[in-house]
């Protein structure tokens, strides 16, 4: 049914490309072309968020704190890292959904151009391969809930940059029910309107209701504001009665013997001269350093303030506990990511999969952005199959506690390419995250596996992996069902 379709339809290819593309990256400003670009001023951790939220709106917010914030960037670099940690693998299929060889080949051609330099006639060129470009759309995912990229097409129709934009950057005009025309603010003069064909746009957890993202950290933004106004006002009180103060007893009567005569007479100008004395022996001992000895005379007494039992009123814990929880709400992360895990093994292992799963969850938009765009490489090329990007789920074990999974996943599809129930190129895909290599013979229906499944199904349990075994207690009974 798709081929008879699908024959009604060609790929209608653009008149010409423009190679130097018609967008813009959030460093680039063309008044300011041939100069250096203004080096950032490195403050961001003198940054108020109290003073900034009433100023600045959520997405500046969002990418100051990303890197000033300790939970935020804490989360930042666990969705990093954890994506980080699993590599795309690509899949052309034609339209009847069957593997295309040529079309692969093409595809690794087209990779290797985008990532490669073949000019060295000119000065530097920075070429980012897959691995960067998912790490900037995850980052700007994180900070502005989407990612947009512009596919720049070289003179031959060839795909030589992914630009990535700044989504935060682009405006959209409806001109009709679901018909979005884009335009970019430069911050110079009107939005240009780059309704092209070239521009590629996804999100993550975005609205339905609304045309523009928002990044899933804003909910975040009030607990931490409020968890720093809780910390600058322990501070205060730490510095006032959470800990011992020296206190210092000056004789009022030697003071006033010592006065000069004519003042002795005045009870008004004893007064303010023993209240100047007593100002400037403050203000001598106010910058004494713990190592340094004080020599006085018999007229001064010198003691601790609460000296016993410091910072005994002082327990703001569950205060706290509860700011860090809402925090860790807001950012979509869990306790054992952040560090804070105290509810033991099983509980851990809980959290550390929820958030893998999270982790897959972000990794879906940029396989669909890669697909599209490689599929319009691939088309500009003159085939009419598909690209498909995907991500292997993230699993936080290592490749030795994988061993044995793999080894029985491998058995089970083995056998399914003997019975025929599999492709050649869809067994390598499953395993190798590639198609079968030309010099590897065809396996698929010969029954090269005659001796069936050679692990036993029945002594399969949870235990026979280590993650298994790590969270069930020794005394455990199960059953090999399970």
């Amino acid at each position: 049914m798709a081929s008879k379709l699908l024959t009604k339809f060609k790929t209608i290819l653009p008149t010409r490309a423009k190679p130097k593309g018609s967008t813009e990256t959030p460093t680039y400003d063309s008044q300011n072309s041939t100069e250096v670009l203004a080096l950032p001023d490195f403050q961001e951790h003198l940054a108020d968020l109290i003073v900034s939220r009433t100023t600045q709106n959520s997405q500046e917010l969002i990418e100051g704190l990303l890197k000033s914030d300790p939970d935020a960037s804490s989360a930042l670099h666990s969705y990093l890292t954890t994506c980080d940690s699993v590599e795309p693998y690509i899949m052309v299929k034609d339209a009847d959904g069957l593997i295309d060889r040529e079309g692969h080949q093409l595809v690794n051609e087209i990779i290797e151009l985008l990532e490669t330099r073949r000019d060295y006639s000119k000065g530097f060129v920075h070429k980012k391969s897959l691995r960067q470009l998912g790490e900037e759309f995850r980052y700007m995912m994180l900070a502005q809930g989407g990612i947009c990229a512009e596919a720049i097409m070289g003179d031959q129709l060839e795909l030589t940059e992914i630009r990535v934009i700044e989504l935060a950057s682009i405006r959209f005009q409806e001109k009709g029910p679901g018909l979005l025309v884009p335009y970019q603010d430069t911050g110079q003069g009107d939005p240009v309107k780059i309704d092209i064909p070239t521009l590629f746009m996804g999100w993550f957890r975005k609205s339905p209701k609304d045309a523009y993202s928002n990044s899933p950290f804003v909910s975040a933004i009030n607990t931490m504001a409020a968890r720093q106004q809780v910390i600058n006002d322990l501070y205060r009180i730490m510095q006032l009665t959470g800990f011992p103060r020296i206190t210092i007893t000056v004789l009022e009567s030697v003071i006033a013997d010592s006065a000069p005569a004519d003042i002795r007479t005045n009870p008004k100008e004893l007064r303010q001269y023993i209240n100047a004395r007593r100002r400037e022996i403050g203000g001598q001992f106010a910058a004494v350093r713990a190592d340094q000895p004080i020599v006085t005379t018999d007229s001064v007494k010198f003691g601790m303030l609460n000296e016993k039992n410091p910072a005994a009123g002082l327990d703001v814990s569950q205060i706290i506990e509860a700011l860090n929880a809402q925090n860790q709400a807001g950012l979509l992360t869990m306790a054992t990511v952040l560090g804070r895990g105290e509810s033991g093994v099983n509980t851990a292992t809980v959290e550390a999969n929820l958030f893998s799963m999270s982790a897959n969850s972000l990794n879906a938009p940029i396989a669909e952005m890669l697909g599209k765009i490689l599929t319009l490489a691939l088309r500009f090329q003159g085939s009419e199959s598909r690209v498909i990007v995907k991500y292997p789920d993230v699993d936080l074990r290592s490749e030795l506690e994988l061993e044995s999974q793999l080894m029985i996943r491998s058995q089970r599809l083995r056998q399914d390419l003997s019975d025929g129930l599999l492709t050649d190129d869809e067994y390598h895909l499953m395993m190798y995250r590639r198609i079968r290599p030309e010099n590897s013979p065809e396996l698929s229906g010969t029954g090269f596996n005659s001796n069936k499944m050679e692990v036993d199904v029945a002594k399969i349990s949870p235990n026979s992996d280590p993650v298994g075994a790590s969270v069930s207690k020794a005394s455990d009974k199960q059953a090999k069902s399970n």
